[in-house]
């Protein structure tokens, strides 16, 4: 019922639904009800946009995968976030006695818990508690009972390898790359969505068109079949001349039959576009377009093919996709630089530790810091030879090249889309004005043909092809609209501006 609700909000129907009684058990927009194959719904090609946007699979799938880019993005910086850990032992141990005051039992309980930070500069906060209770009948032991509490502080800070803000933050920059990546996959798929929906709306127009001109021609040459048969009757004519009118009414019938097809076949592919799914009340309902053919073909708001190329090096997402996948290489070079270097890490930690009979006083001890020990520490480790960092540094620096030599390759390819596509639109919009000339000289020289024939000047064969020629024409001024209204969209294509102006 929603899809229909929508269509309802972005066209208008042509027919309106006849009135029927209210029926409790059924909604209001009941498809069955408000389209079907007895209907006809007229929608703009900006009403198939918009529906085309709300309902497009492959346009949802695009914009699921950018959703899950952009979660992965914001759950990368996770590493970051504090970290906590336990641990708990118990060791019950007897010991074999190897003198007179040897032998006895001992009981640990140990137990332990720490807090750790990452920071975005590489190094690692850690808080530490550990605890451990002794208890034995060693006759060694002064203490039969004792607990030992250590309170700690360290922070570890890598020097060279994997040290510093732009190693540290490098997986997440990459995260955020990818997510901008798929940002502009969505505007691709959009913007091709658009192209596509356009294409088929304005097939469906063409076949409409040519199903016109079809029909007139049809209506053309049953005239002629009367006007031949009463000349016939009237002894003014032949009967050759009926049979050379009512074979030429039969095959522009033939041709309306072909045209009335090429209508249903352009109408499924945009239903395909607006109404995916198997709702039969939708793929039954008639679509008949309301944006009508440009009458008049204006080239001076065409843009100059350099000034639509720098239009298009900003907005294309394919090329906004490329330089995306440029900076991601060199980040990757970037950490692959930094894997090649030794290791050398600072540590630095403080700790307190407390002793005493009895868990309370020994926390207390080591809380107070009464008895610290401070520790500053070097860590170096150097790979000999280096094998992988070094070889990964030189496939790194190699992507880098690659994704510029891809990009050079698109730009390349963009620059011609453009060019063409600025031709095509000065092309159509000249090629209108010659087919508009031919169909208004085609007009004047049927009018004249039909004058010579009224007064037995002209042959019904040289009647019947100035009438063919006359539907040559028509079509061809047609066509010749429908291509410069295509241009148009291709243009806006080109530049990747299609559609920006259309809610998201």
């Amino acid at each position: 019922m929603s899809q229909v609700g929508l269509c309802l909000a972005l066209v208008v129907l042509a027919q309106d639904p006849p009135a029927a009684p209210r029926n409790p058990g059924r909604s209001e927009q009941d498809p069955a009800r408000l389209l079907g194959p007895d209907r006809a719904l007229s929608i703009t090609l900006e009403g198939a946009y918009q529906l085309a946007l709300r309902r497009n699979i492959d346009l949802q799938i695009a914009a699921t995968e950018s959703q899950i880019a952009t979660y992965r993005a914001r759950g990368s910086w996770g590493a970051f976030d504090w970290v906590l850990g336990a641990r708990a032992a118990y060791r019950d141990a007897e010991f074999q006695p190897q003198n007179v005051f040897g032998g006895g039992s001992e009981e640990n309980q140990d137990f332990g818990i720490d807090l750790t930070k990452p920071t975005q500069i590489g190094g690692t906060f850690r808080f530490g508690f550990d605890s451990s209770r002794s208890d034995t009948t060693s006759s060694f032991s002064v203490i039969p009972q004792s607990t030992t509490d250590i309170v700690s502080l360290s922070y570890v800070q890598p020097l060279l390898r994997n040290g510093w803000q732009d190693y540290a933050t490098s997986i997440q920059e990459l995260a955020e790359l990818e997510a901008q990546r798929s940002d502009q996959g969505v505007r691709r798929a959009r913007q091709q969505m658009l192209v596509d929906v356009a294409s088929a709306y304005w097939d469906l127009v063409a076949a409409r068109e040519q199903l016109d001109v079809a029909e007139k021609s049809l209506e053309l040459a049953q005239a002629q079949v009367d006007q031949d048969r009463r000349r016939f009757e009237a002894g003014l004519g032949t009967e050759l001349d009926v049979l050379q009118a009512q074979a030429d009414v039969a095959l522009r019938e033939e041709q309306r039959l072909l045209r009335d097809f090429e209508v249903r076949t352009a109408a499924d592919g945009l239903r395909k576009l607006l109404f995916p799914g198997t709702d039969t009340a939708l793929w039954d309902t008639a679509l008949v377009p309301g944006t009508p053919l440009p009458e008049q073909t204006p080239t001076d708001a065409v843009p100059a093919w350099a000034s639509a190329m720098e239009t298009a090096i900003a907005r294309r997402p394919e090329l906004r996709e490329q330089r995306t996948r440029i900076q991601e290489a060199e980040v990757r070079h970037r950490r692959a630089q930094v894997d090649k270097k030794p290791q050398l890490d600072l540590d630095l930690t403080a700790s307190s530790q407390g002793f005493a009979t009895s868990e309370g006083e020994a926390f207390e001890t080591a809380a107070a810091y009464d008895y610290p020990t401070y520790r500053a520490s070097l860590v170096f480790g150097l790979p000999i030879g280096n094998t992988t960092a070094r070889f990964a540094e030189k496939a790194t620096w190699a992507e880098i090249r690659r994704a510029r030599l891809e990009y050079d390759r698109l730009e390349t390819s963009v620059v011609a889309d453009v060019r063409t596509a600025v031709r095509d639109v000065l092309f159509a919009a000249e090629s209108v004005r010659a087919t508009r000339k031919s169909l208004e000289l085609s007009q004047r020289q049927l009018a004249a043909e039909q004058a010579r024939h009224a007064v037995d000047q002209s042959t019904n064969f040289q009647l019947l092809q100035f009438q063919t020629d006359l539907a040559t024409a028509m079509s061809s001024e047609r066509r010749a609209r429908v291509a410069y209204a295509r241009s148009l969209v291709r243009l806006q294509a080109a530049q990747g501006v299609l559609g920006d102006d259309l809610a998201p």
